[in-house]
């Protein structure tokens, strides 16, 4: 999973297959992520630390369109751990 961060602009997410599991915050606790769908829509707003992924006992691989203006301007919640996590 992705370790918590944040962006200077909106992205807009879709999951076009799978399911993504994604939570908001600065305490990565992927326990609480929810199960989203594919199908499913997903808006992360500049500036709220959130992660993403596939959990643990997740059984399929998810494949998420992600579209938004630049600059990204990608920042870790915490720079002294690694960008993402294995859960």
């Amino acid at each position: 999973m992705s370790a918590p961060h944040t962006y200077t602009t909106d992205r807009f997410c879709m999951v076009l297959a799978g399911t993504w599991w994604c939570n908001s915050g600065a305490d990565f606790d992927p326990a609480a992520c929810q199960p989203v769908k594919a199908g499913s829509f997903v808006r992360r707003v500049a500036g709220t630390p959130h992660y993403d992924g596939v959990v643990r006992d997740g059984t399929e691989p998810a494949v998420i369109a992600i579209c938004g203006l630049a600059p990204v301007n990608y920042r870790l919640v915490d720079p002294s751990q690694p960008g993402w996590r294995r859960v």
